[in-house]
């Protein structure tokens, strides 16, 4: 048996046009290949490297089919990413929606998260059918980043409240493609102004980087109420936006 050190790439059925592209496999491509038995006389190591769509269910999956054909000590699976964030973090109620994972603060001002991206995820469900990833995902990507970061290290300050995060504007540009293998989230706190606890307002630049490049930077400006603060002007202005569309509509009837 040869010692030579090989890998391949997988990645989820989502990114098959990718995978045509580079040569990669995918996630149900390369699971017919081991129950088939057709990776049986691979010498090995060979290492099986995650991309985007490959999590820990998957990951999973394709350890027992390793398994069952006796391949363990010749086939190798590395996981990417890490643990998502949280539900409370994120306000997602579903966590194939969670573009975050495995966020840690890297200096006083700067934190660093993986790009997570579920096979099933909302803004690829629809279609996903170029060989990059669009750039909604990008963007997504960077609210979730900001919110994770603001619900973790901000707010969490005042544990007995729970804050309602509203954007005031997000700015993006791109400057490379993004592809679905791993990538990283940086974000760094540009202004923070915490002096009022029912009232928190930050700036930040989130940048997306893979492969050593910068895909996206986009910039976040944002405040976080306190529960009270909103609600009054919420209201009234859900209540002018209903009653116009019904006077608007009475117009035209």
């Amino acid at each position: 048996m040869s010692s030579t050190v090989t890998s391949r790439l997988v990645v989820g059925d989502r990114f098959r046009d990718f995978a045509e592209a580079v040569g990669a496999d995918t996630f149900s491509g390369l699971a017919r290949l081991l129950d088939a038995g057709d990776l049986d006389a691979v010498a090995g190591p060979v290492f099986v490297v995650a991309g985007q769509g490959i999590g820990e269910y998957e990951i999973t999956y394709l350890e027992d089919a390793v398994q069952r054909r006796q391949l363990g000590d010749r086939i190798v699976l590395v996981p990417s990413a890490g643990k998502p964030a949280p539900r409370q973090q994120l306000h997602k109620a579903r966590e194939d929606n969670v573009l975050v994972a495995g966020l840690t603060q890297t200096g006083e001002s700067t934190y660093e998260a993986a790009l997570r991206l579920h096979d099933h995820n909302e803004l690829l469900v629809d279609v996903q059918d170029r060989v990059h990833v669009q750039g909604m995902v990008v963007i997504e990507a960077a609210r979730q980043m900001f919110l994770a970061v603001v619900e973790r290290f901000f707010t969490s300050r005042w544990p007995q409240q729970r804050y309602y995060i509203v954007l005031n504007s997000m700015n993006t540009a791109f400057s490379n493609f993004l592809f679905p293998v791993g990538a990283t989230l940086r974000l760094t706190v540009d202004e923070a102004d915490l002096s009022e606890p029912s009232r928190l307002t930050l700036r930040t630049t989130v940048v997306v980087e893979q492969a050593a490049r910068d895909a996206a930077r986009v910039t976040v400006d944002a405040a976080a109420f306190a529960p009270g603060l909103l609600e009054d002007k919420e209201l009234r202005r859900a209540k002018g936006a209903a009653a116009a569309t019904v006077d608007a509509a009475l117009a035209t009837a």
